[in-house]
């Protein structure tokens, strides 16, 4: 079995899954749909709300995508200074894979969903199984 590219296009995969849904509480960047495909938003990520045990644990995010690329870029852009930035980067680069992870269901057949990271960025990547 091979992998194809899944586009962020509206057909593919559609961008509610991250607007609506993954980033909901986020802010536009100036730059975001700006008519270039860019889509950039920036937003504070508690991981508080999704496990009580990192209570005081959030960051400030930077999300970026192009339409039809196939992978979003997570960028962390700021942490609490009382915490330490390995830790806080670990939890937030952990809750997203886990998040993206969830994508690879019944509902969304066939979609790969694969992680790299480099340094305090992490690259979401789509694909979808091919014979």
């Amino acid at each position: 079995m091979g992998k194809i590219a899944a586009p962020i296009d509206n057909k593919n995969l559609c961008e509610d899954g991250f607007e609506d849904d993954v980033f909901r509480n986020f802010s536009f960047a100036p730059d975001h749909r700006n008519g270039k495909g860019v889509r950039h938003l920036v937003g504070t990520v508690n991981l508080a709300d999704y496990n009580k045990e990192l209570l005081g644990l959030e960051a400030i995010v930077d999300v970026k995508w192009n339409w039809g690329d196939s992978f979003i870029t997570i960028t962390l852009l700021a942490y609490n200074p009382t915490e330490n930035l390995h830790e806080v980067r670990d939890e937030v680069f952990k809750h997203y894979r886990q998040v993206f992870k969830a994508w690879e269901c019944p509902e969304n057949e066939g979609l790969v969903v694969e992680f790299y990271e480099l340094g305090d960025k992490l690259n979401v990547i789509f694909y979808f199984e091919c014979e």
